[in-house]
């Protein structure tokens, strides 16, 4: 007879039930708790979703309790109506009358002073938690009876220090606050942090500004200042704002870092600061908020201060800025850093190229295998066919090098190590036959070059010097390629060569030298030469054109005062009895007046006389003072303030005075021509001489005028570009030239304020010394 019941069935049955004995459903023992959190703005604000997020996160990571959440955001900043808040009390009177809420959270004060005033029956014997973003958010009236008080910390005071740490020349702080009750109670709360830094520097607040004025305020800040950011949710005419988006607003229009105390801003163009951290004060709310649903008597709780501060930073805004982030305080967050795709994906990119080495080295180890086998095979039948073609192949060989150096026309040899001429071209035997004679026993195959080369020294360092060091350079390896030019006199004229050494691979070593005619080339650039001195000298005679009315003022006066002090002298020696006392007081002012005229004709001589370019040794503030007596009276016949900053510790320069003379008077002209609209009150022209490092002198010169164009910018410096109708476009780029045949560097800038400011540097450490 078959049992009833299968005693595999009985055997899984009975351990089913001792599981189910032994381990309860751990889900039947956790409690389900009901958390309604009560927020005074709207529900996208940056701060809340960090808050929320810190918050749900550390509630929902414990074990003890399922949580389901209620949000209310009640947007209490663009709806301060009581009918409203009579309104939305109804509505959640009519929510939650059905279900049980066992904690409410209550975000900021306006949160707690409405459910205070419009709490309903169902809320009266929940526990409620009050979060403030600082202690000093507390004073005022009294708090109504809460479990617990859980803040923050806006560290104020230590923002601001790392700002002027970072900023250390900054004068003035600019605190930007709205015109809404929290605008205000933070407004008021800075103040009383920044007290003690009052006496340091100015702090001047913004505050109930309109939109607008906001913008205009903060575009045109005076140097040296800082923004500190506190809150904008309402400006002075009312409108409503999210203060992250206000913020991002006025960032695109300030001139000044802004720095702030809370995360939500960072991103939206605050440089940083010791900024709040939501999400962290949001997992200390949660962690009491466990500590109340666990039976804690209200009041015993809090008010707990925990700071969720830490030092964080906008990488966009410190490239702005121009600060380094080695100057970051230590343990500083940076975000918003652009990486290269190295540094994203390094890890992956080293993978899969060594999976591709690996790949690569399986293949190539069977195709060598592969290859060898056949080669073995292969060598064995092409032995004999080898050898009865090499000396065939090494005839065909020599012919062809032959033919190789017999088409090069530039005259080359092949030296073993020892510098024995292995070889020479055809060009290099036929060389001397046109100078009237024959190629020397040392220079032909067989001969020894080095030993040529010492006996044609003539003198320490000439041409036959500089090549034997050159070929003994590339020889011993100390030098890679070894080539210089020199000048040949044969008996009727003057030829120039390039000589050039390489390497000649070959066991033994030794090198290949060639001599190349460059006589034509040097030709071409002589010419060149002789054309942009005359060029250069052309334009000093125009520019001097247009000072012509200038300086014939100039001369006029000393010469109508030494006619004027003439016929004085005359008048008083023709008085009974003469008085010589006048008559040598006027003669000493003749002379002095004769000593002017003739200091003006000389600077006009030097500057148009056309001489070949002379350097020497010259003082930079003097070639800079004479020039600017040359425009004087120009400046002064357009109402132009000439103002000179001149460093007399510029060490001398080794320059051509004249050259200089003229790329300052070129950039002074243009300055002048640039002001010739600028009211006559503006019109100020500053030339500054300092050294821009140790080894460096810098000259600039700056002007009131219009400024340079964004797209003239890249051209004003290039030949026959001009912006004035009666320019010839050549005063700049000669300018350049002469700077960098000195060693320098020359550039132009637009001024923050207007104009634009020209700049050349010259050596001061003998660099351009010949």
């Amino acid at each position: 007879m078959r049992p009833l019941i299968n005693p595999k069935i009985s055997a899984t049955l009975l351990c089913l039930l001792l599981f189910s004995v032994f381990f309860p459903d751990s889900s039947a023992a956790v409690q389900r708790k009901r958390i309604l959190v009560l927020y005074p703005y709207e529900s996208n604000m940056p701060g809340f979703i960090n808050l929320d997020t810190g918050f749900r996160k550390t509630l929902t990571a414990s074990k003890d309790y399922e949580f389901e959440f209620y949000v209310e955001c009640m947007d209490l900043t663009r709806f301060p109506d009581e009918r409203y808040h009579d309104r939305l009390m109804e509505l959640y009177r009519e929510k939650y009358s059905i279900v049980r809420v066992d904690l409410i959270v209550a975000d900021l004060r306006p949160s707690l002073k409405f459910l205070s005033e419009y709490s309903p029956e169902s809320f009266k014997n929940v526990p409620v938690i009050l979060c403030e973003q600082d202690p000093i958010m507390l004073g005022g009236p009294a708090l109504p009876p809460v479990a617990a008080v859980v803040t923050g910390g806006l560290d104020i005071e230590g923002t601001m220090a790392t700002a002027m740490r970072l900023h250390p020349g900054t004068r003035r702080v600019y605190v930007v606050t709205g015109a809404s009750r929290f605008d205000q109670s933070l407004e008021r709360m800075t103040r009383e942090a920044l007290r003690n830094l009052e006496t340091r520097i100015e702090i001047r607040y913004l505050s109930r500004l309109s939109m607008d004025d906001f913008v205009q305020r903060l575009s045109s800040l005076p140097e040296n200042s800082l923004v500190l950011y506190i809150s904008l949710f309402q400006d002075g005419t009312g409108r409503t704002y999210k203060s992250p988006d206000a913020l991002a607003v006025l960032s695109s229009r300030t001139n000044t870092p802004i720095y702030s105390v809370a995360e939500p801003y960072m991103g939206s163009g605050i440089v940083g600061g010791r900024l709040l951290s939501y999400s962290s004060l949001g997992a200390v709310l949660a962690r009491v908020a466990l500590r109340v649903l666990a039976g804690e008597q209200p009041g015993t709780v809090g008010p707990v201060e925990e700071s969720a501060s830490r030092y964080v930073f906008d990488a966009r805004e410190l490239r702005r800025w121009g600060i380094g982030e080695e100057s970051l305080p230590e343990g500083s967050e940076v975000r918003y850093r652009t990486f290269s795709a190295w540094e994203t994906y390094r890890w992956r990119i080293v993978g899969f190229f060594s999976l591709l080495i690996v790949q690569a080295l399986l293949i190539s180890a069977l195709v060598v295998s592969l290859r060898k086998r056949r080669r073995i095979e292969y060598s064995l039948r092409e032995t004999e066919s080898m050898y009865r073609t090499v000396a065939d192949f090494t005839k065909v060989s020599e012919e062809f090098n032959r033919s190789v150096l017999a088409s090069l026309k530039s005259r080359i040899v092949i030296l073993d190590g020892n510098g024995f001429i292995l070889a020479a071209n055809e060009a290099w035997e036929r060389f001397p036959a046109p100078n009237g004679s024959p190629l020397p026993t040392g220079l032909s195959p067989g001969g020894n070059y080095l030993e040529s080369c010492r006996q044609s020294i003539r003198m320490p360092n000439d041409s036959a010097g500089q090549a034997l060091n050159g070929i003994l350079s590339v020889l011993d390896g100390k030098s890679e390629t070894f080539s210089f030019e020199y000048v040949c006199d044969p008996p009727f004229e003057s030829r120039w060569f390039t000589m050039k050494v390489v390497p000649f691979r070959n066991p033994g070593g030794g090198v290949v030298v060639s001599h190349s005619d460059i006589s034509q080339r040097k030709a071409a650039e002589l010419e060149a030469q002789m054309r942009r001195e005359e060029l250069t000298h052309m334009a000093r005679i125009v520019t001097v054109g247009e000072l012509a009315s200038s300086l014939a003022h100039e001369i006029n006066q000393p010469m109508t005062a030494i006619l004027c002090n003439s016929l004085a002298a005359q008048r008083f020696l023709s008085g009974s009895p003469p008085d010589l006392d006048e008559v040598g007081k006027i003669l000493v002012d003749i002379v002095q007046d004769g000593r002017r005229a003739g200091e003006v004709i000389r600077r006009l001589r030097t500057l148009v006389k056309k001489d070949a370019p002379r350097r020497e040794s010259v003082t930079l503030g003097d070639v800079v003072g004479e020039t600017v007596a040359l425009v004087q009276n120009a400046s002064l016949l357009g109402k132009i303030s000439i103002v000179t900053e001149l460093d007399s510790r510029i060490p001398p320069l080794w320059a051509d005075r004249v050259q200089l003379q003229q790329v300052v008077l070129n950039m002074l002209m243009n300055a002048i021509a640039a002001m010739s609209n600028t009211p006559p009150a503006l019109r100020v022209l500053l030339l500054k001489t300092a050294m821009k490092d140790g080894r460096t002198a810098m000259v600039s010169i700056k002007d009131s005028g219009t400024g340079i164009g964004g797209k003239d910018m890249a051209h004003i410096f290039e030949p026959f570009f001009t912006t004035k109708p009666e320019g010839l476009g050549m005063g700049l780029s000669i300018s350049r030239t002469i700077v960098k045949a000195h060693g320098g560097a020359v550039w132009a800038e637009n001024n923050r304020e207007g104009g634009a400011t020209f700049y050349f540097t010259l050596p001061v450490d003998g660099e351009a010394h010949p």
